[in-house]
């Protein structure tokens, strides 16, 4: 059980933490499109790969979120 909750706590830390990445010149650089990767500029390809990140991080955060409160419900 605390396994799980130490889980959820280090996905919610790395959903904040992208989210305020995602705001900073890292990601959003003001007037650079290279590199270029398949022909998309730098600003769509971090972002689809960021997408990606969230994506995944909030379902892991889903089914270990379900599971904690399957176990503290049958507690």
């Amino acid at each position: 059980m605390k396994d799980k909750k130490r889980i959820w706590t280090i996905i919610c830390i790395a959903l904040i933490v992208i989210s305020i990445l995602v705001f900073t010149p890292l990601v959003i650089p003001k007037g650079v499109y290279e590199p270029e990767l398949f022909g998309m500029p730098y600003t769509l390809w971090v972002g689809i790969v960021v997408y990606g990140a969230f994506l995944s991080l909030i379902l892991i955060g889903v089914s270990v979120h379900s599971k904690i409160f399957k176990e503290e419900e049958n507690d």
